[in-house]
């Protein structure tokens, strides 16, 4: 993974790179990256190659920020 792309999710969720790099997965189906900070309350962040993020608060499951990320929406 580029340390571009760690960088960038880690200050959307306003974390260390070192947890950033913690708490993230491929979706490889869509070739993109999902960060989470495991804190209560803690914001997850889905970016792709190109740096193009969409932030959520913990409160918006998975399946819904991924949804909206694939339809276009970015913050």
């Amino acid at each position: 993974m580029n340390e571009k792309i760690v960088e960038a999710a880690a200050k959307a969720m306003k974390v260390s790179v070192q947890v950033a790099k913690e708490n993230h997965k491929l979706i490889p189906e869509h070739n993109l990256y999902y960060f989470w900070n495991p804190v209560r309350g803690g914001i997850s962040v889905i970016i792709n190659d190109e740096c193009e993020k969409l932030a959520a608060v913990s409160g918006v499951k998975f399946e819904k920020h991924l949804e909206a990320f694939l339809n276009g929406k970015r913050n």
